[in-house]
């Protein structure tokens, strides 16, 4: 039997144990930054892992800047850049040199002289959450990487709302998972896993407050469940899928 374990979700508190670990990083103008510095501002931080010898890279390199340019206000798109096929480490005039060439003003760009993003192959994605301050992908698949952080960052929405976002809360019961204090005028429920895919979704929800989602035929694993009303305002919450 299934079991539904649910953990408050703060936007601006990210609980201890759900912390990935902190990387702090700067570019070739010693502008300094960190994964906790970003997902602190509320934003989704993606960092692509790029080989300057890669031409997989070189061909994905406009299409990401425009993506970023595009959804900057929620998402923050770093660079960080080595070579596939050798050990060196790339210079800041290598690093330059690939900003001006395809335009990488709205990615943060440096050098990953640890190779900390980098494994195997490049080009490479991390997303994280600032939910939770969590890992909520790695791997290379690009859209699967970009469509999980414009997920994350539709439900990341904070406003003031007639029911605020502490009030409404999550239960379990065997198989399904019930939502209670739903933002007033809710009219649309989610439920989605953290590859960025739409389990469930609800529409034109009733006005009573809560609704029940059955769980029983999902698979098992992290997903987040949202409540947006006709005002645009989201609740999110994270709930376990055992």
């Amino acid at each position: 039997m299934k079991k539904i374990y649910t953990l408050f979700i703060s936007i601006i508190t990210f609980a201890a144990s759900a912390q990935v670990m902190d990387v702090s990083v700067a570019d070739c103008n010693n502008n300094a930054s960190s994964i906790h510095a970003v997902l602190g501002t509320g934003k989704v931080l993606v960092v692509a892992s790029d080989g300057l010898d890669c031409s997989i890279c070189k061909s994905k390199a406009p299409g990401l800047q425009s993506w970023a340019a595009q959804n900057k206000t929620k998402i923050q798109v770093w660079g960080a850049m080595t070579f596939t096929y050798s050990n060196s480490t790339p210079t800041c005039t290598g690093v330059d040199s690939w900003v001006n060439s395809y335009g990488w003003t709205d990615i943060y760009t440096f050098v990953d002289a640890n190779r900390h993003w980098f494994m195997s192959g490049t080009p490479r994605y991390t997303v994280y959450s600032p939910l939770d301050s969590s890992l909520a992908y790695q791997g290379f698949d690009e859209n699967a990487a970009l469509n999980t952080a414009l997920q994350i960052a539709g439900n990341t929405t904070v406003g003031i709302d007639e029911v605020s976002q502490k009030d409404f809360y999550v239960s379990q019961s065997p198989g399904a998972v019930r939502l209670h204090n739903l933002p007033k005028g809710a009219n649309t429920i989610q439920l989605v896993n953290l590859t960025g895919q739409v389990v469930k979704s609800i529409n034109n929800v009733s006005e009573d407050g809560s609704y029940t989602l059955l769980t029983s035929n999902m698979n098992a694993g992290i997903y987040l469940v949202s409540a947006q009303n006709n005002k645009g305002f989201k609740a999110v919450r994270k709930v376990y899928v055992k």
